[in-house]
């Protein structure tokens, strides 16, 4: 991992499509880290994986030059002191071998270059595609203009380990595409001459900064390009990923994961204003909510309670739902059936869920009487077409020791139970 629980970058790689050469790798950091297999024939849409800051890219020795519809001018490929047609070429059966990407354990461009350097419908969309060991998240960028083929095709592409999760870096791809555009419509960056140095340091302070501390300051200078932007700042930062917060209905308990006290205490050392009322600090209606959530009232019963919309009071704990502040349960009745899940084995590997699961169901003043081995055992026998009352009578639970409503509760917010909803067949 990187800095903190932000995953680390292997490498950034320009791609770029050539007038003459097709998809292109113009720079990379570290340099070397993608590499395509030069023994393969080159027909307009492979190109060469480079790392220097040589931006007139040439094919390797061995490869074919061009390829034309012409039967006098089919083009040649250059081994050694002779000419061979490439028709002979054609006519030579294809002897199968390994990518040299594969085995040097490098970005494999040839596999992907087709994404990088993708068609029109992927253009200014965030891509994500994986190769080998390596997930490639890019911004592909079309700019129409004077350009050789009317237009000016790129891609910086940021290349994590296949098992990292990578959604907080998809504003910082989207950002630094965006910013590229912006630098070439702006000052010729990409395309003109001179170009690579300012690049290469732009890329290395993304590699190393964005791992070392999360953020970024990266100062250009563009001098050569234009006089007006003879010292560009680029800012990036990242932050953590929140999915979009789940939709919540009347009948939804929410639970509160998190101590509101102490969250309130530490907003107001925030602001640093002791003459403050605690309350000025929240949301009217958020702070209202709150007060009614005691992990059994349901959404409909706070909106009463609170005097407050439903809607609102959806709305507040859509709020909370989004930064991970409250779980949400449907409403705990012992008709209720349900199932375990796969997770259930959680509770019996990792001795810190025992102790949450300790600490939440027992009751004050039994705790001594109760063993965490005595609740692992209560979750496996939970089965599904049994509701929880009979659950209950069946497995003799003490309701004087053990909080039955908080331990159901608690196996549905770790997934280790899941509600069955039974419906009449007619």
């Amino acid at each position: 991992m990187g800095c903190g629980k932000f995953p680390n970058i292997e490498a950034i790689f320009l791609a770029q499509f050539h007038p003459d050469l097709g998809p292109i790798v113009r720079l990379s950091v570290p340099e070397g880290a993608v590499e395509l297999d030069e023994d393969r024939g080159y027909s307009g849409s492979n190109g060469i994986a480079k790392g220097d800051d040589d931006s007139n890219s040439r094919l390797a020795e061995g490869s074919v030059v061009s390829l034309s519809n012409s039967s006098s001018n089919l083009g040649f490929f250059h081994g050694g002191e002779q000419l061979v047609e490439v028709v002979e070429l054609i006519k030579r059966p294809i002897q199968p071998k390994v990518s040299t990407a594969t085995r040097s354990d490098k970005i494999d461009f040839n596999a992907i270059q087709a994404l990088v350097i993708p068609k029109l419908p992927l253009f200014e969309r965030l891509v994500t595609v994986n190769t080998g060991r390596f997930k490639i998240m890019c911004y592909p960028i079309s700019i129409v203009g004077n350009y050789a083929r009317n237009a000016l095709i790129f891609n910086m592409c940021f290349a994590f380990d296949i098992k990292a999760d990578t959604k907080c870096f998809g504003p910082v791809v989207k950002r630094v595409g965006c910013l590229l555009k912006e630098l070439e419509i702006s000052s010729g960056l990409l395309s003109g001459s001179g170009g690579e140095r300012p690049l290469m340091l732009m890329m290395r302070q993304l590699v190393t900064n964005l791992n070392d501390h999360g953020e970024c300051q990266i100062e250009l200078d563009l001098s050569d390009f234009s006089q007006f932007m003879a010292s560009t700042g680029i800012s990036i930062k990242l932050f953590p990923y929140y999915g979009s917060p789940q939709e919540i209905e009347p009948y939804h308990v929410p639970i509160r994961t998190i101590d509101f006290e102490m969250v309130r205490v530490k907003s107001a050392q925030t602001v640093n204003q002791a003459d403050i009322a605690d309350d000025v600090l929240w949301d009217i209606a958020l702070d209202r909510v709150m007060q009614f959530m005691d992990s059994v009232n349901h959404v409909r019963r706070i909106a009463k309670l609170a005097n407050v919309r439903v809607e609102t009071v959806v709305l507040a704990l859509r709020h909370l739902d989004y930064y991970g502040c409250i779980a949400l349960v449907d409403i705990f009745q012992f008709s209720n059936i349900y199932e375990t899940q796969y997770r259930i084995m959680d509770i019996y590997r990792h001795e810190w869920l025992q102790r949450e699961c300790y600490n939440y169901v027992t009751r004050d003043g039994a705790a001594s009487d109760v063993q965490a081995e005595e609740l692992v055992r209560l979750y496996s026998t939970i089965q599904k077409r049994r509701t929880v009352a009979e659950w209950v009578l069946e497995n003799e639970v003490d309701g004087e020791r053990i909080d039955v409503r908080r331990f159901i509760v608690f196996g549905v917010i770790h997934r280790i139970l899941r509600r069955v909803h039974c419906y009449p067949v007619l």
